[in-house]
């Protein structure tokens, strides 16, 4: 028998002998994140009706499917069976509804979580490089989906995403960091805006920091960019005053180039800036301290083409 064909009689038969096909799907959510708590919040159900869910299928089964291991859910013997079977029949059909609704023109579609926190320009820009270097009738259909690291983790478990773009790193065995990168964080603001603190003739970078930090504009402080921020100051033992925050990176770098503030942000998230001669730096190499930007994707995800274009485009934008 052909193993699709063969896995959808296995649907069939669960479908036909159980109440609600959907305890499956509610199976290997939770299976995926090993966390009722996570599954909920990502199904956007409660926690109590998701563990009927699972109880119901259970007894519907008479196996038990997961032990508690401190936070974390672990598949019984019996349990990871049928996780694989659910791996391998959702597959086929995420496969059956591509090929019923396939891409525009045959194009290959790619779905990638980027880090609301990353700047988006960044984010963009750099995806639009890499599209460039396809041929107009070859570049893949890109669907982009931002929202929190934890959220896109979520996403990329559960194969809603191919890939995510994120400044976070993860502990999970079924995920791995195809590439890391390190961004200079550097102080920006207006030339302008140096000139009226007076500190265009200041020579020393931590005496220009220590004058300027009494004006910054600063991510919101759930934010891991703020965390750095916050532990780079007071380690230097710098008192500063916040004059804006903001959780869009966007608006603290447009802050920024109306002269507003100053901020800390990462060297390649300015560049076109800087270029242009709307905002100036300290220092002018090396960074206060190094962000970090990472590529995260599944273990068993292929060499893609794009995801290599992707990195090539990174490492020579870092």
């Amino acid at each position: 028998m052909d193993k699709p064909l063969g896995i959808i009689l296995k649907i069939n038969y669960y479908y036909q002998h159980m109440q609600n096909f959907n305890h499956l799907y509610y199976f290997y959510i939770v299976a995926s994140l090993k966390s009722v708590t996570s599954a909920a919040k990502y199904l956007h159900t409660s926690q109590p009706s998701l563990s009927t869910q699972i109880k119901t299928l259970e007894m519907s089964l008479k196996k038990s499917l997961f032990t508690k291991n401190g936070k974390f859910l672990e598949l019984t013997s019996e349990g990871a069976k049928i996780f694989e079977i659910c791996s391998r029949m959702f597959a086929v059909y995420d496969e059956l509804e591509r090929y019923i609704k396939p891409p525009v023109a045959g194009r290959e579609q790619i779905n990638i979580g980027v880090n609301s926190e990353i700047s988006r320009a960044f984010s963009t820009n750099v995806i639009g490089q890499v599209l460039k270097k396809y041929q107009v009738k070859n570049r893949p259909k890109i669907k982009l989906d931002s929202g929190s690291h934890e959220s896109l983790i979520y996403r990329l478990k559960i194969r809603k995403l191919d890939f995510i773009i994120t400044n976070s790193i993860v502990h999970e065995i079924d995920l791995k960091t195809l590439k890391s990168f390190s961004m200079p964080v550097v102080l920006a603001g207006t030339n302008d805006f140096f000139s009226k603190l007076k500190l265009s003739k200041l020579k020393k970078s931590e005496v220009i920091l220590k004058k300027a930090a009494h004006y910054l504009a600063l991510p919101t402080e759930q934010l891991k960019l703020r965390a750095e921020t916050n532990a780079y100051l007071y380690k230097n033992k710098i008192k500063y005053d916040v004059l804006f925050e903001s959780d869009i990176m966007n608006s603290i770098i447009r802050s920024a180039m109306d002269g507003i503030s100053f901020c800390l942000v990462p060297l390649p998230y300015i560049q076109k800036e800087i270029q242009q001669g709307l905002l100036r730096i300290i220092p002018q190499s090396g960074g206060l301290w190094k962000h970090h930007l990472l590529i995260i994707g599944r273990n068993d995800l292929d060499n893609n083409m794009f995801i290599k274009k992707l990195i090539h485009e990174l490492e020579a934008n870092i």
